[in-house]
């Protein structure tokens, strides 16, 4: 009996070619852990540009900004500050107080963030 033998690149070629199938990245899917996932979805969450709202006025900013401290609403503020790829920059928190001309927003980490009143471009309530 005489066994043929083929080279090892054409068998390779021939599996690869014929009965192998790639899925790509689905089969590192299960590979991901929570912390990976999660920073994937704030980087995916942070190129998503929000178009530039109107400037408001220094009064209507002080009557929003007061109406959410007092009902404890959460804001989002748009301000006239560009954040280092010169996209507006943002702040999601509630008004935790204001200090002379500074507004101190409590952001949802617990934190808190200080702008001065001319900082803010828009207000709106979320």
């Amino acid at each position: 009996m005489i066994l043929h033998q083929e080279p090892d690149d054409q068998v390779a070629d021939r599996f690869f070619d014929r009965d192998y199938h790639d899925r790509g990245m689905l089969k590192w899917g299960g590979f991901y852990l929570s912390d990976h996932t999660s920073a994937l979805a704030k980087m995916h969450a942070a190129e998503q540009i929000e178009p530039t709202r109107p400037q408001q006025d220094e009064d209507a900013i002080s009557d929003d900004l007061a109406a959410a401290w007092r009902y404890k609403k959460a804001v989002h503020l748009q301000l006239n500050v560009f954040s280092t790829n010169q996209t507006i920059a943002l702040a999601d928190g509630w008004v935790a107080g204001v200090n002379e001309d500074q507004i101190v927003l409590r952001v949802a980490s617990g934190r808190y963030r200080r702008f001065p009143l001319s900082a803010v471009r828009n207000v709106t309530f979320t």
